[in-house]
């Protein structure tokens, strides 16, 4: 998998201008004159980091982690989705991937990042659950795990600079569970995850960068082995 999209070797020198300039002009117009610099200088380095990062995961977190660099999989469309987005502008302008654990790409819990020109967001998550899923998770905060959850997530909120959890998805505890219960705030969401955001290292364009990151996601490994085990 490797050979056929090289080695990662860092993002191009024109990585992070092409990114703060679709910021600055979020249209295709500049997209199509810039798409020489996204092709070379982060579509292929981001494959390429997947691959890397997955290989490097699998060594020293989780031998069943599993990835594709290839959108729908590991990548993320830079083109955002506008059908129900009151916001058109047309691209993203932040790099996503993600590294799920076992077979399921969209139900799995997954080592998540971010890449901006400014910060880069790494952790763990899960994202939407429904019906028997949801409820497992829900029983399982409630439940003798939820003490697990909760001191993995005080571990990491002391230890790790800025984590914290992602936004609620309700405003309310669902019903059949007490508002009041002291692990409420896990109950308001369907989906979990936990990250911290750090100013982007200047080894973004050099090989080190995939070690660096691998070192941050490994961070949330605990919290990655809680949702595997009760999600």
């Amino acid at each position: 998998m490797a050979t056929a999209i090289g080695e990662f070797e860092g993002f191009g020198p024109e990585a992070m201008s092409f990114l703060n300039g679709l910021a600055a002009d979020n249209t295709k117009a500049f997209f199509d004159a810039h798409r020489s610099v996204y092709e070379s200088d982060i579509a292929r380095p981001m494959k390429q980091l997947v691959v890397d990062v997955g290989e490097r995961l699998a060594d020293s977190v989780d031998p069943a982690v599993s990835y594709e660099p290839r959108v729908g999989k590991s990548l993320f469309r830079i083109n955002r989705d506008l059908r129900f987005s009151k916001d058109k502008t047309p691209y993203n302008t932040h790099l996503d991937a993600a590294w799920w654990h076992g077979a399921e790409v969209k139900t799995s819990p997954a080592f998540i990042v971010r890449i901006t020109p400014d910060t880069v967001l790494a952790g763990v998550g899960i994202y939407g659950l429904t019906g028997e899923r949801l409820a497992r998770y829900r029983d399982a905060v409630v439940g003798a795990p939820g003490d697990e959850l909760a001191s993995i997530v005080s571990d990491l909120r002391r230890r790790v600079k800025g984590a914290g959890l992602s936004d609620a998805s309700r405003k309310r505890v669902p019903k059949g569970y007490d508002p009041d219960h002291p692990r409420a705030e896990f109950l308001l969401r369907d989906g979990f995850h936990v990250s911290s955001s750090v100013s982007t290292p200047t080894s973004i364009t050099d090989a080190k960068f995939a070690a660096w990151l691998t070192r941050r996601l490994a961070k949330f490994s605990e919290l990655q082995r809680w949702l595997i085990a009760n999600v």
